[in-house]
């Protein structure tokens, strides 16, 4: 009876399925809601009755949330509590593809773009808005470390400028050739392997070279047989520690690679191919390598036995001997006779500069000119000479004019100032470069006598010498640079005000602005690799060149005939060194032609 009696009163009341009940005088009715009792699980009905199913559901969401906005919020809390494994899962059976990068591909991402981790993490800030998620970094480092099983870490002695042994972290490859082998396999499989219509087809040319930067140094494989031999996804480190890279540190660190090296270059093939090894990095670290005392001595070259005095001579006037080229075996033959003459540093000079055995055997043609570095260098020498004859003329020109900003004699001041600068910098860094030689020298001294079990007074009196010169030079370069520091802090007070450098020089720094060039605030004014390539373009030369004529042209043209001499001169200069970098600043053959030509 009372199952009638509902029934009745739940169809005379049933609107949409609800039925509303009053159950006092107070509060809101209650609202009972009619239910269909499945048979059979969603999984197991068919489409149109788990489009049924979900309509019901979503009236029953609508009327307990307050409708469809409340009802779409329940469903989003819903999916928040769900792990991020569940929700992947439930977009993945609705036929929705998550946007989310595994580690491995995050990690691509970041090796593909050269990315740092700070960027990276940016990166993924910024993918976040646009709804595409990457994996933690923790997981990304952990996804590195397997991916590198290779690398082990060891503490290894390295020596301070004072002398003393440190004990420093080192990261490296110990196997170079399972390295090489599994590369090369990794590229044939890619279809990567290029051969640049230079190599030959039976050879596999490897590049090994070093580089000291941001307190530490790297050491580092590429093979040149790919379309960008250059590129860094194309390097391998090898070797990297925290310490400079001195004689004794790279003999420590990358001394264990001579042998596996000279086996891979005689005796190593790699599906029939032969390996042939090239040296790279820049002058003071082939100089290093190959035992020379570095590139400030009477033999600086590292291909021939060039004195330095002779470089100034045309090639033609030069001797037979300066002309003699290097090879492993002088190399070899210098050493013996430096050391059977008791290995003093003082002399050098007559055993070629060469005073230790090469570290990485790798023949003397095969060392990699650093062009970079030599581009670098010649253009900030030739801006500099550049820029002393500008100042010069200005000197000149205030002597004629009386309206030079600040004064003639406040700009002469300035000049003088400028000139007890150079002179007191120049003379810092010779003493710095001798008290550095000087270190070497002491270090191999005492490895050279270790090695020997070389022991007694004459080692500790040799010592002793050494250590006392080192001192000297120290502080005569600890000297010079303070008393540089005081003439470049009496430059700024005397020439805060900016337009105080001269007519003809100030017009030089818009020029290089307007040219995008710029030279680095902290790093002496020197510039970096596009910006000398863009300074020995052709419009800069001559804008350059032509800068001082102008301003004396207007100013006092009875200096033309000193400005136009300087004019012609750089002009010349700067469009010669721009068409030799052409010949050799490039990725493309050389050709013996070229060479004649750029000489």
């Amino acid at each position: 009876m009372a199952e009638d009696v509902t029934g009745h009163m739940v169809e005379a009341k049933d609107v949409d399925g609800k039925v509303e009940v009053k159950t006092g005088s107070r509060g809101k009715p209650k609202t009972y809601m009619r239910t269909t009792v499945a048979m059979k699980t969603a999984s197991d009905v068919c489409s149109k009755t788990l489009t049924r199913q979900s309509s019901e559901l979503s009236e029953k969401a609508n009327t307990v949330c307050g409708g469809a906005e409340g009802a779409r919020t329940q469903q989003v809390a819903g999916l928040e509590r769900l792990s991020r494994a569940e929700q992947e899962k439930l977009l993945e059976e609705a036929g929705i593809k998550a946007k989310t990068a595994a580690a491995g591909m995050a990690l691509a991402i970041k090796a593909d773009l050269n990315l740092p981790w700070q960027q990276l993490r940016k990166l993924r800030r910024w993918l976040k808005l646009c709804g595409v998620r990457l994996e933690s970094e923790n997981s990304i480092r952990r996804t590195l470390r397997f991916s590198l099983p290779e690398y082990t870490s060891q503490s290894i002695p390295l020596t301070e400028k004072n002398g003393d042994v440190i004990m420093v972290p080192c990261v490296c490859l110990p196997d170079l050739a399972a390295i090489v082998y599994r590369y090369l396999d990794m590229l044939d499989s890619q279809g990567l392997l290029v051969w640049h219509g230079v190599i030959p087809e039976d050879e596999v040319w490897l590049k090994l070279g070093g580089d000291h930067g941001g307190g530490s140094f790297k050491f580092c494989l590429q093979i040149a047989n790919v379309a960008r031999p250059n590129s860094l996804t194309n390097t391998i480190p090898l070797v990297v520690f925290n310490g400079k890279d001195t004689p004794a540190n790279l003999e420590t660190a990358i001394g264990t690679y001579r042998q596996q090296v000279r086996d891979l270059t005689t005796t190593g093939t790699w599906h029939s191919k032969k390996f042939r090894a090239f040296l790279f990095g820049d002058y003071e670290f082939q100089t290093v390598s190959y035992g020379l005392s570095g590139s400030s001595g009477v033999h600086p070259c590292l291909h021939c036995h060039c004195t330095k005095k002779a470089m100034d001579l045309p090639a033609a006037e030069r001797s037979s001997s300066d002309k003699e080229p290097r090879s492993l075996q002088t190399l070899d033959d210098e050493y013996k006779k430096f050391t059977a003459a008791g290995s003093r540093i003082a002399n050098a000079k007559q055993y070629r500069n060469v005073i230790r055995s090469p570290i990485i055997e790798i023949p003397v043609e095969n060392a990699i000119m650093p062009a970079l570095h030599l581009d670098l260098g010649i253009y900030a020498w030739l801006f500099e000479a550049f820029l002393r004859d500008v100042r010069a003329l200005d000197l000149m020109l205030v002597g004629h004019t009386p309206n030079v900003p600040g004064g003639n004699a406040q700009y002469i001041q300035l000049a003088a100032l400028h000139a007890d600068h150079l002179q007191c910098s120049s003379g810092a860094k010779d003493a710095a470069m001798k008290a550095s030689t000087l270190q070497d020298h002491l270090q191999f001294v005492a490895l050279h006598a270790h090695e020997q079990g070389v022991v007694g007074s004459n080692l500790e009196a040799t010592c002793n010498a050494i250590q006392a010169e080192w001192r000297k030079a120290q502080d005569n370069a600890v000297r010079l640079t303070a008393e540089a520091d005081k003439i470049h802090a009496a430059i700024q007070t005397v020439g805060k005000d900016k337009e105080l450098c001269g007519p003809c020089e100030a017009t030089i720094e818009p020029i290089l602005q307007s040219h995008h060039i710029q030279r680095q605030a902290y790093h002496g004014g020197a510039f970096i690799g596009n910006h000398v390539h863009r300074a020995l373009a052709p419009p800069v030369i001559s804008a350059l060149t032509m800068s001082a004529t102008s301003v004396v042209e207007q100013q006092c043209p009875s200096l033309l005939p000193d400005a136009r001499l300087i004019q012609t001169r750089y002009a010349k200069l700067m469009t010669g060194y721009s068409k030799c970098t052409a010949g050799f600043s490039h990725c493309r053959q050389v050709s013996s032609d070229t060479i004649r030509t750029n000489h």
